[in-house]
Parts: structure tokens; C-alpha cells; sequence
């Protein structure tokens, strides 16, 4: 179903989603046309299921990034998922096994912005919290 050349195709894709069709044939040695019904089969069998941005989250000002996870009080998650979805300093939120029950990645201008965020937390549960020190990858 998937074969090399849409590996490829999702490789530059994710390395600039916005390349135009006719650029990415050329380095993969395709028409545009042609990688235009690639990615669109791509989409509709879901393997891509959207475009976005890659933010510069220094040159907004928010020079912390915090890993939390989050330990819920309860079995009924529902008042935390609407925290979350609400909550810009949240950029992921991932459901986890093992330690945890969720593992958000924010982003914080100052440790004063951080210790706020942590404080509105403990409403749903606690918390343990690593902070990055620089990203590889």
C-alpha cells in the first residue's frame, strides 16, 4: 500500500510541508501531477492527516519548555481534557502507560508563568515536572 516513493514524499513533506508538487517531483524525479495524486491518496487513507508549522517558541518569548506529567485524581478525566484543550502554555498532551497518566509538553516565558500553570494543575491532580535543557531533534 505505502512503498518507497511515498516514504520519500512524506520525508520532504515533513521537512516543508509547503514545497510545491512540481519542486518535489523534481527530486524525486516525478511530475507534479504525479505527486499530486500521491499525496492525495496519502490524505485519503489518512496517513497524512494534516499540514501545520513548526514554531520558534524562543523568539515568542517562552524561553522554558516543561515536560509535566500529570498524575489525575480521579477516573473521570473529562474536567482535566477540557483544562487542557483550553490551556495555551500547552503545546502536547499525550495519554501514557506506566508513570503518569498524561504527559504534557508547555511552553513558559518565566518560572513565574510556570509555577502559576502548576498551581491551576493541582486542581486535577499532581504533578512532577522536567524541564528541557536544549532540543536535538
Amino acid at each position: 500500500m505505502i512503498d518507497q516513493t511515498d516514504l520519500e514524499i512524506l520525508k520532504l513533506l515533513s521537512e516543508n510541508s509547503r514545497i510545491q508538487w512540481k519542486e518535489l517531483g523534481q527530486k524525486i524525479h516525478m511530475t507534479g501531477q504525479a505527486v499530486g495524486n500521491r499525496i492525495r491518496r496519502l490524505e485519503d487513507i489518512g496517513v497524512i492527516e494534516q499540514y501545520t508549522i513548526a514554531i520558534n517558541r524562543i523568539k515568542l518569548g517562552q524561553l522554558l519548555t516543561a515536560f509535566v506529567t500529570v498524575f489525575v485524581k480521579t477516573t473521570n478525566h473529562q474536567e482535566f481534557k477540557n483544562f487542557f484543550q483550553e490551556e495555551e502554555a500547552i503545546s502536547e498532551v499525550h495519554r501514557t502507560s506506566g508513570d503518569g497518566c498524561y504527559l504534557l509538553k508547555t511552553h513558559f516565558s518565566s518560572n513565574e508563568d510556570l509555577d502559576i500553570f502548576l498551581e491551576r494543575l493541582l486542581k486535577y491532580g499532581n504533578y512532577r515536572v522536567n524541564l528541557s535543557i536544549g532540543k536535538l531533534k
